[in-house]
């Protein structure tokens, strides 16, 4: 769950800071996760998946404060993430999407820099819950 969680967070990240391409696909996964799935029934009820329709949606309302602290605070959890990796995953992922950046980079992540280990690390970590 939390490798789900640390992969879906990274291209969720990456979309949002506007490093990734346009071509993302479903959030389903992240839609999953327990934080968002109030937020995307209630905001993006409207919204068809695909494409990343559903991440853009939750990023329209960050801004508005109309998140939960729940869903506000992983996504941004996830852009810190992104920040932290966003080098290892232009090295070893440069072709990657949205839905396959945790495929991608789960075999490379014993070469990935040690700042993006660590941010990795503490997504995945218990600890990563608390704040």
């Amino acid at each position: 769950m939390k490798a789900t969680i640390c992969a879906v967070a990274l291209g969720a990240a990456l979309l949002l800071t506007g490093s990734w391409t346009a071509s993302a696909q479903d959030l389903g996964l992240f839609a999953t996760e327990r934080d968002c799935t109030t937020d995307i029934q209630s905001l993006c009820a409207g919204v068809k998946p695909g494409g990343g329709r559903i991440l853009a949606c939750l990023q329209e309302h960050v801004a508005s404060g109309d998140l939960s602290v729940g869903c506000s605070t992983i996504l941004s959890k996830a852009i810190w993430t992104a920040q932290q990796c966003a080098g290892d995953i232009r090295q070893f992922c440069p072709g990657a999407t949205y839905s396959n950046v945790g495929d991608c980079m789960r075999p490379h992540l014993g070469q990935a820099s040690g700042t993006c280990r660590a941010a990795l690390a503490y997504m995945a970590s218990p600890a990563a819950d608390r704040y």
